[in-house]
């Protein structure tokens, strides 16, 4: 049963999945992560404060539009309450008034009115996101304001309303309107605008005690009767406006409590507490005393003290509008400024994440790009360098590496500057050992030189020897082995050639004339084992090869006859065609073996176009290399290419530089032009099996000693 791995199980695995994903990262993806944790941190906690900020800013913006709202229903409700009052004059007047005159007067006051509702309305739609019971209150408001223009027509006509339904419906709407100052006191967010939309609220409710005292006081003068509710409720006016001025004070600050102390005072003032004073003589189910204002003289009296509220009341509302948008303004910049510090400060660190990877990118870029241009550049050609053998016969490794080595430039001394220290250690150390291996090389090149020289005396001298023998030697059968012997010996000589080409020596033999062509290819063909397979086809006559590049061709057309005779059916021929293409000429090999599969066929195209140094793997192909150094020493283009039916043709392209001009050619053989060439190896006779021509011989090819 198996068990579930523990806690420090699982937190080891996901650090170690942390640790492969971030391990083919880039360093700026590195350096990211570190800068990641602080600068969410920061980002973390300055939002949070910037968000309290934000939701600050928001209170602020709601409660200046709350004031304002406020301000509006202020002007609203003031405009109300003479409506009110003017619907009780002309609901309430007796018949021998002048009812037209009281509806005129009533509608007079209807343009003030609908314009405080336009102001309302604009702000009221300007709020969003209230609290459930605020919504309500103001959803009642709407109400109240949708039934105002059929309230009005049916007072104005005075038809088919009481004066109850009447003033309940004004009444309805002022409280609702009332009721937005205490809410907005709620909501205001800051204590001190509180405070001052209280004292608005306390003065509007003091206000509204006045009208409703002024109502009650027409509805009885007017009316003539004072009945006992109607009394009680002046009385209850009365404490109302009391009650409504103690919140007033207690709320209110010092200024606003001296504004209120100049402002409602004067003779409307003293002229309504004369008036309350009459009033209160009064006695329900009794006439009015003589002394009663009369209803014009009351109405006037409240009117201007309602006025003297009304200043008080509008001069609070501008400061609690003005307090509401200096708050907002405030914490408004305030969010401003710490979104532009956040800000500031997470642009700060980036930059410095930005400037610390972008020091340790270019640190890094130019280590990279100089390690790459030290091994593709600097490594090969100091390599290059150490392939001339004078400078590896003058100093010691240590010396050659110092004098080639080219080190990186060291910029710091943090550590990209000890990583470039430490790539230009291991930088000299790969030159000292390119220049051991130089030297080694050049032993072994030596060595083969030497060797190759020695055995090409011995070859000489036994070639020389042979001769002697043949031309003295009558008898068939000890000429044909004599014959044997001598090719045998010319093949020898051949290899000793070839160990002198990939050490890079030059080839004993020198010829000092052109030779044609054709004798080269003849003496190619004396020097490979089954010369009498290879036949001549279409040849050029007139393509000579110049005296300097005869030697080394001489031994690149036996590479390639040996190639192909070795690598075809016995019973097959190579054919050997050449020509001349412009200035240049081409000679083709083509055998009829097995043929070479495509990706073989590629390699050793490759091989031929670029010579591989020498290692064990060199000397099971000598051939192929022995022929791709003898091309790049004349500048010759060899290629390997499938034949139409089956085997292999070696294309061989000659360059200028080799051949002699067409205007000097065909000297030794003229007229013979382009035609077929028969075989012209020395038939042996009937009887005895002579073996073609071998090299060196006496004709127009004399390849001499050096």
């Amino acid at each position: 049963m198996s068990k579930r791995p523990t806690t420090g199980t699982g937190m080891l695995t996901r650090v170690r999945g942390l640790s492969g994903y971030l391990r083919d990262r880039p360093i700026w993806v590195k350096l990211g992560l570190i800068m990641m944790v602080p600068t969410i941190a920061t980002i973390a906690v300055g939002f949070g404060a910037l968000l309290t900020n934000i939701g600050a800013a928001t209170d602020a913006d709601r409660a200046r539009t709350l004031a304002t709202l406020a301000a509006d229903s202020g002007a609203l409700v003031h405009n109300l309450q003479d409506e009110r009052a003017a619907a009780v004059m002309v609901l309430a007047s007796p018949a021998t008034a002048d009812q037209k005159a009281l509806q005129n007067a009533y509608k007079a006051l209807f343009p003030n009115a609908d314009l405080a509702i336009r102001n309302y309305r604009e702000h009221r739609a300007a709020l969003a996101g209230l609290p459930e019971t605020f919504v309500t209150q103001l959803q009642s408001i709407d109400g109240g304001l949708s039934v105002l223009t059929s309230l009005r027509n049916a007072v104005a006509s005075n038809n088919n309303i009481t004066l109850n339904t009447a003033l309940s419906t004004y009444n309805s709407l002022i409280n609702s309107m009332l009721s937005i100052r205490s809410s907005s006191a709620q909501m205001a967010g800051d204590a001190t605008l509180s405070y001052e939309i209280q004292a608005g609220s306390a003065l509007a409710r003091d206000k509204e005690s006045l009208s409703q005292e002024r109502v009650v006081g027409l509805q009885a003068l007017l009316m003539k009767d004072l009945e006992i509710e109607t009394q009680q409720s002046f009385i209850g006016t009365l404490t109302a406006q009391e009650q409504a001025v103690k919140d007033f004070y207690n709320s209110a600050t010092d200024a606003q409590q001296a504004l209120m102390g100049r402002t409602y005072t004067g003779p409307d003032l003293r002229e309504v507490q004369v008036y309350e004073q009459d009033f209160h003589l009064w006695l329900p189910g009794k006439p009015p005393p003589a002394n009663v204002a009369s209803p014009e003289d009351w109405n006037n009296a409240f009117v201007g003290a309602g006025n003297l509220l009304r200043q008080v009341e509008q001069r609070l509302d501008e400061q609690t509008v003005a307090d509401a948008t200096a708050l907002h303004n405030r914490v408004q910049s305030q969010v401003l400024v710490e979104a532009g510090l956040l800000l500031s400060l997470v642009l700060v660190a980036v930059l410095i994440a930005w400037f610390v990877a972008r020091s340790m990118n270019r640190s890094l870029r130019e280590l990279r790009h100089g390690a790459l241009a030290i091994a593709q550049y600097g490594l090969p050609q100091a390599v290059a360098r150490l392939r001339d053998p004078a400078l590896s016969a003058q100093m010691s490794p240590q010396q050659m590496a110092l004098q080639i080595a080219d080190p990186l430039p060291v910029r710091s001394r943090d550590e990209f500057g000890q990583v470039t220290e430490a790539f230009n250690a291991v930088h000299l150390e790969a030159v000292r050992t390119a220049a051991e291996q130089a030297q080694l090389r050049s032993s072994v090149s030596t060595m083969f030189v030497n060797l190759a020289r020695r055995s090409q005396i011995l070859v000489d001298r036994l070639i020389g020897h042979l001769d002697r023998l043949e031309r003295g030697e009558e008898d068939p059968d000890r000429l044909a082995e004599l014959f044997q012997l001598d090719h045998l010996a010319t093949r020898m000589r051949r290899n000793d050639e070839n160990l002198l080409v990939l050490a890079g020596a030059d080839s004993t033999r020198v010829q000092r004339e052109p030779a044609a062509l054709i004798d080269v290819l003849r003496a190619a063909q004396s020097e490979v084992e089954h010369y009498t397979r290879i036949e001549f086809g279409v040849i050029d006559r007139d393509i000579e090869i110049a005296s300097h590049a005869v030697n080394d061709l001489v031994h690149l057309v036996a590479e390639l006859f040996d190639n192909a005779t070795a690598f075809s059916p016995p019973d097959s021929s190579v054919v050997v065609e050449a020509r001349r293409l412009g200035d240049r000429s081409v000679l083709y090999v083509e055998d009829h073996g097995i043929g070479i599969s495509p990706d073989q066929l590629a390699d050793l195209n490759e091989r031929l176009a670029t010579p591989p140094e020498v290692d064990v793997a060199v000397s099971r192909m000598m051939g192929l290399v022995v022929v791709a150094r003898l091309a790049a020493r004349h500048g010759v283009k060899v290629e390997l290419r499938p034949a139409q039916e089956r085997g292999t043709i070696a294309d061989v392209l000659l360059p200028t530089s080799v051949l002699v001009p067409r205007a000097l050619s065909g000297r030794t053989s003229p007229g013979t032009g382009g035609l077929p060439l028969p075989q012209e190896a020395p038939q042996p006779r009937p009887e005895t099996p002579v073996p073609g021509p071998r090299a060196p011989y006496g004709g127009p090819l004399a390849l001499e000693s050096g």
